[in-house]
């Protein structure tokens, strides 16, 4: 996994959302849920991730793809201690919805999964 590699699409995705002049709470939760899927993404696989951001319907939907065919699955409440095991009780409170998908055909490898959250654009 490469080290900047979260905090670029952080980057990218505040750069992207500030020219939509995104409030700044849908900003913030965006930025976070960004950097969790590329980090859990990175972490499932060797191979690259492609991120998407798109703006429609005054929704934005972030979606991250990896080449691994598994789902993202909840675990049980993690300790307090635990260093791991939060990502998607995180997606789940800071997206309004959020979801996956398998990928048969398509990108790169002709397979892999893709996730997603999507967020009401409200304006500051």
């Amino acid at each position: 996994m490469h080290p900047l590699g979260p905090g670029i699409v952080r980057d990218h995705v505040r750069a992207v959302l500030t020219r939509y002049r995104t409030d700044p709470t849908v900003l913030g939760n965006a930025q976070l849920v960004a950097s969790e899927l590329v980090t859990n993404s990175l972490a499932c696989t060797r191979d690259p991730v492609a991120v998407r951001l798109g703006h429609a319907d005054g929704r934005f939907r972030l979606s991250v793809w990896d080449s691994s065919p598994c789902p993202p699955r909840e675990r049980p409440g993690p300790g307090l201690d635990a260093e791991s095991g939060r990502g998607l009780w995180l997606l789940r409170a800071c997206a309004d919805e959020w979801g996956h998908c398998l990928v048969v055909n398509g990108r790169r490898n002709g397979g892999g999964k893709e996730v997603w959250a999507e967020w009401r654009a409200p304006s500051a």
